[in-house]
């Protein structure tokens, strides 16, 4: 969520039940959006346990078979995922359904599909302003916004059920679970881990020998397949407070570890493109983004306008509705930004962030550039499309993307003596992110656990999205469901209803033909004795 928060409270492990509100005290938006977080969990929590992870009411979702896989049809509907509400408003295709990115689901060939292949649905919230959602701005304040939406967002997508590229899926996570285990210090956290990579590797051998569509071992297996990240690899930082580096000046003595910042900020870490660790000496490509105002400053972007230069780059020229409120939440030179609309949110794209080189105040013109051999993304001029400049805030040390190479073990400073280290053993993916609260308060503080006293604990990254299995096909061409289905309580009571009723009337039906039989028997019986 990346909206103008001051922190984000909610934690399930807390196990509150209400926010509390006093009588004269100060309102903070972190309170109410934690009474939302906890109603949330509730409900979604119970759905969860009373009905199971994965289900439908009647026929939500069902899948029609057509021909081609981009024409098979999908339901309308709801489909619960971890207790999470989908909606389908209509019947749709594959290929055009509502959430897709442009045509199709990001990284799913529905044109081409493999021989065998299920079906998934990849679900997440989504954090919408007033930028991306103009209905919930009040034109009565003129352009002053107010709070912000949280969307659910579902996409049906495609996994393909060849072998090898399910293996390799499961080979990073491997991989990830090796670095866990070189690193640790605990004999119990040993223990764990190595049953995790036996674990893994049960199902591994399962997908080497065969156990999918055809065999009853399918559904099991898939859910394995797709959760196998956050089950064995979930991505894990610390954060904490760095003293000032000590001056050349054996005199000069270093300030304590705190936070230096003039303002409280929330600083967010997110996971631009996301794959395995790198190493110092050699950067897998996996980076990340940061921001000091939790990557809430954005600016609407009127147009672009790309101009190749002689010596292979380019620059972009972006007209801008604003340039900003103030100069804090306003651009500067060499800024770096992200090109955003729909369409790339929605396809969980990664492009690289371009760098401001001019700014022309007047007009609310923004010259980006870019750099040779690098593609940058082709944002819409489309209104409708929602198109935005979003500020990050990294500086030196920014690879070709214009990000931070992730580096497992190895602790880096964002700025204002605030420190990060993310920990060995992690697979990341577009979009992970840690939230980080700094405090000018207390002589400068990070409200985070173990910090700073302690030693800071390292937290799971959040964004994480649910997956459930629809259904898979085998090569044999038979198309096997995976989701429960359920009907209302009142259609249930009804059916009963109607059942009892059934046997009720078949009851009487036997009866009354017993009867009819016992006369006629006793009339035979009488005919027989006159005669």
């Amino acid at each position: 969520m990346k909206g103008d928060f001051a922190r984000v409270t909610f934690d399930p492990a807390r196990h509150y039940s209400q926010v509390m509100q006093q009588q004269g005290r100060v309102t903070l938006e972190a309170d109410w959006n934690e009474q939302a977080g906890i109603q949330l969990f509730l409900l979604r929590t119970m759905i969860a346990d009373l009905v199971g992870p994965c289900w439908a009411p009647g026929t939500g979702f069902a899948i029609t078979m057509q021909p081609h896989a981009a024409d098979w049809q999908l339901a309308p509907g709801h489909f619960y995922v971890d207790g999470i509400l989908c909606q389908n408003e209509a019947t749709c295709a594959l290929g055009s359904q509502p959430y897709a990115a442009g045509s199709s689901s990001p990284g799913d060939d529905w044109i081409k599909p493999p021989t065998s292949f299920a079906l998934w649905l990849d679900v997440w919230e989504r954090h919408l302003s007033a930028i991306e959602a103009p209905d919930i701005a009040d034109i009565a304040l003129d352009g002053v916004d107010t709070a912000s939406r949280a969307q659910t967002v579902w996409q049906v997508r495609l996994l393909d059920l060849d072998p090898e590229p399910l293996a390799a899926m499961l080979a990073p996570v491997t991989a990830a679970l090796n670095l866990r285990l070189q690193a640790t210090t605990s004999s119990t956290d040993e223990a764990t881990i190595k049953q995790q990579m036996d674990d893994l590797a049960q199902l591994q051998r399962n997908l080497a020998t065969g156990k999918l569509p055809g065999n009853g071992d399918v559904c099991p297996t898939l859910r394995q397949v797709l959760g196998a990240r956050a089950t064995y690899a979930w991505p894990h930082l610390s954060a904490q407070l760095g003293p000032v580096v000590s001056d050349s000046d054996p005199c000069v003595i270093a300030a304590d570890a705190r936070y230096r910042g003039c303002e409280n900020q929330l600083y967010r870490v997110e996971i631009h493109q996301g794959g395995a660790a790198g190493t110092l000496d050699a950067p897998s490509g996996t980076n990340f983004k940061w921001s000091r105002e939790n990557g809430a400053v954005i600016f609407p972007i009127v147009k672009t306008d790309i101009t190749a230069q002689s010596d292979g780059s380019a620059q972009v020229a972006v007209s801008l509705a604003s340039l900003g409120r103030d100069g804090r939440l306003g651009l500067a030179v060499n800024d770096w930004v992200e090109l955003i609309d729909d369409d790339y949110t929605l396809a969980q794209a990664a492009s690289p962030l371009l760098q401001v080189m001019a700014i022309d105040i007047a007009s609310r013109m923004v010259t980006l550039a870019v750099p040779k051999n690098i593609t940058p993304y082709a944002v819409s001029n489309n209104s409708t499309k929602h198109p935005l400049l979003r500020r990050w805030d990294q500086g030196d040390g920014a690879d070709a993307q214009g990000c931070m190479p992730v580096v497992e073990g190895d602790t880096l400073e964002l700025e204002d003596g605030v420190q990060i280290t993310f920990q060995p053993g992690g697979l990341y993916a577009n979009g992970d992110y840690w939230l980080i609260p700094a405090r000018v308060a207390g002589n400068g503080t990070l409200d985070w656990p173990g910090a700073p006293d302690g030693n800071p604990v390292a937290l799971p990254s959040s964004g994480m999205h649910h997956q459930a299995v629809l259904g898979a096909l085998g090569v044999q061409g038979a198309y096997t469901e995976c989701c429960c289905r359920f009907d209302s309580l009142c259609a249930l009571l009804k059916d009963s209803a109607n059942k009892a009723t059934s046997k009720k009337v078949d009851a009487q039906a036997v009866a009354t033909k017993t009867q009819l039989a016992a006369k006629k028997a006793g009339a035979s019986k009488t005919k027989k004795a006159g005669g």
